[in-house]
């Protein structure tokens, strides 16, 4: 799919065609993965993993008992 920059705002977006809405049956909140190309280079080499181990990590943290509370309630 090809699509044109809007500006938004202070953002930009673009607009989903009907046809792939319809689809794929998204709705307004729906969480897509979007790939972006340009002049047929991909902007990202690899998907970004965000927060990627951070829940073995905390609960590493929690047996080692470093997630105690630093400054009172």
């Amino acid at each position: 799919m090809e699509a044109t920059l809007v500006k938004i705002g202070t953002s930009l977006g673009f607009k989903v065609p009907e046809a792939v809405i319809k689809d794929f049956n998204l709705k307004e909140g729906t969480k897509i993965e979007i790939n972006f190309m340009l002049n047929g280079k991909s902007f990202f080499s690899e998907k970004l993993k965000n927060r990627e181990g951070w829940d073995a990590a905390f609960a590493q943290y929690a047996l080692d008992g470093e997630d105690n509370l630093m400054l009172p309630n």
